[in-house]
């Protein structure tokens, strides 16, 4: 399997030669190491025949964009997706997840570059699937986090960042009931609930006035 990793976020920033990393004003944009695309396919040769057995392609995205409201406040919106496609024959299947919805950041201090803050976010997301010769599996949920972490400014605008928090989600089955192709109720559906700690790595990028 060949995965390739792309850092969307690069030093753009530079161009820009503002005063403060954090100050009011300035546009808050980040990326986080789920940003990547697979594509790939298996192959295998015997006797001089070339056979193709599965092709898959698979799409992570997660970036954030928002403004400084205040000074060492940016507050704006988060995205996650993912996408994943996979073909053997004539049996597709596929996955696809997005999360969309408000996060706020605090910065507390500066210290010898590093910025530690505190974060929140919610979202509201979707979840489809689908293989060949079945209906689609569905499923929506909420989303929320707490962390703290630091960006290190080793540019003018721009930081590395790492957060370390807790997450809770409530997914929620939108299918038909038993199969009867009713839609269940809001009281009839199965909720699930998946919580717990939460690392991620990133680069922030801060520009503007």
């Amino acid at each position: 399997m060949k995965k390739i990793f792309i850092i969307l976020i690069t030093l753009l920033a530079c161009n820009f030669f503002a005063s403060a990393q954090v100050e009011k004003g300035k546009w808050f944009v980040a990326g986080y190491g789920d940003v990547n695309f697979d594509i790939g396919k298996e192959k295998s040769k015997s006797g001089g025949t070339t056979s193709e057995h599965y092709k898959y392609f698979d799409f992570d995205f997660n970036p954030m964009i928002g403004k400084f409201v205040i000074e060492k406040l940016p507050v704006g919106l988060f995205f996650d997706s993912y996408y994943y496609t996979y073909t053997e024959g004539d049996y597709k299947e596929t996955e696809s997840q997005f999360i969309v919805g408000p996060f706020v950041r605090y910065y507390i201090i500066e210290k010898n570059k590093f910025f530690p803050y505190a974060e929140a976010r919610l979202g509201l997301g979707l979840y489809r699937s689908k293989e060949s010769d079945y209906d689609p599996y569905k499923e929506s949920y909420f989303a929320t986090e707490l962390g703290v972490g630091t960006s290190y400014f080793f540019a003018e605008n721009v930081a590395l960042d790492a957060l370390l928090g807790y997450g809770r989600s409530t997914w929620t089955d939108k299918n038909d009931d038993n199969g009867g192709g009713v839609k269940s109720t809001l009281a009839d559906d199965t909720q699930y609930i998946y919580s717990g700690v939460l690392f991620k790595l990133g680069i922030v990028v801060t520009f503007g006035k």
